[in-house]
């Protein structure tokens, strides 16, 4: 029974540990694509728009900048698409709801909108107009500074509340081998630590990660850059969360060589 106990906390280990390990560059990733919108501001979070809203034109120039502009809106389409497929990706373990969420307002809403733009472009023939596309690609979408961040983070937190049940659910059966082994005459002192350690760390990242997808996902285009502090916030929650469940497997792993 001691085996059959200590092969099932290493394999809600090894699970927890395969899912930390997929999401440990996640956090960080969600901003990799700030920068095609905007410049970096202040540490506080605030940033500039740049050239990418407002192209220079004139019009001897019309036509480079209309490629500019279109060359932006197929970026999005690209990045959207990444976005997609990452949110339709069944190996993460995004909720029903928030995964409906999310392919909702990419395929829905931003999509459609960006290719509406991209037929647009085509048919302007002034640098007005050519700016008003421009404008509405970057104001209205908001594809890299609000939707990249929005799902990139709703999939690492819904991840880790996996891994915090994951390791819940192991509670009851190391809790069971624990006791088994101390009643065969076992030393358990270290294995009750580290067990004890286990529960402070995963109770630490539920802490981080309650109710934050649902906060993430309530951000909107229009609500940037005031909303930039929230993906800030769930950015670093996701990261301690990281921290504290990487810790908890220590510990399980912990408690199964102990127990051996």
């Amino acid at each position: 029974m001691r085996h059959t106990l200590a092969r099932r906390i290493a394999l809600g280990a090894l699970t927890a540990a395969a899912a930390t390990g997929s999401m440990v560059m996640v956090p960080g990733s969600a901003f990799a694509a700030a920068p095609a919108d905007t410049t970096a501001g202040t540490a506080a979070g605030t940033t500039t728009t740049t050239q990418v809203s407002n192209p220079f034109c004139t019009p001897t120039l019309f036509s480079q900048a209309q490629q500019a502009v279109e060359a932006a809106l197929a970026g999005r389409v690209t990045q959207l698409n990444a976005l997609s497929t990452a949110a339709n990706n069944t190996a993460n373990h995004l909720t029903p709801g928030d995964r409906q969420t999310l392919v909702n307002d990419i395929t829905t809403a931003e999509l459609p909108g960006i290719q509406t733009l991209q037929t647009e472009v085509q048919q302007v023939a002034t640098c007005k107009g050519l700016r008003a596309v421009a404008h509405s690609m970057v104001y209205d979408y908001r594809v890299y500074v609000v939707m990249t961040p929005q799902t990139h983070l709703t999939i690492v937190t819904d991840d880790e509340t996996y891994i915090e049940g994951v390791f819940t659910n192991l509670e009851p059966t190391i809790a069971t081998a624990i006791q088994n082994a101390a009643n065969s005459g076992k030393d358990v002192t270290a294995a009750q630590a580290a067990f004890t350690d286990l529960k402070s760390q995963v109770s630490a990242a539920q802490a981080e990660t309650n109710g934050q997808s649902a906060q993430v996902l309530a951000q909107t285009p229009t609500g940037y850059p005031g909303n930039w502090q929230v993906f800030l916030a769930a950015r670093t929650n996701a990261t301690n969360a990281h921290t504290d469940l990487r810790a908890a497997y220590t510990d399980a792993e912990k408690i199964r060589t102990d127990l051996q």
